[in-house]
């Protein structure tokens, strides 16, 4: 399994410095997340799988829908807009 978790360290250090040539502000980014995440799993260690509330797992599904949702209105209503 460390074996695993190396390769794929690798495999995205290699697409971030390729990230870095081509669009730096994209890879700053990157590196800004990775850092606030980084951040974020020191300081809020999981307890456990006990307490898992119920809603938490189909969570991403729900933001992915909303998220295509609100901008299929917004392409809907812009364009209306174009049309009249």
């Amino acid at each position: 399994m460390l074996f695993l978790s190396i390769i794929g360290l690798l495999v995205l250090l290699a697409l971030w410095t390729l990230a870095w040539r081509r669009r730096p502000f994209l890879a700053f980014g990157v590196f800004l997340g990775a850092a606030v995440v980084g951040v974020l799993a020191a300081v809020l260690r999981p307890q456990g799988l006990d307490h898992v509330p119920l809603w938490l797992p189909p969570l991403p599904f729900a933001v992915v829908a909303l998220s295509l949702f609100y901008f299929g209105a917004l392409a809907w209503l812009w364009g209306k807009k174009e049309r009249s």
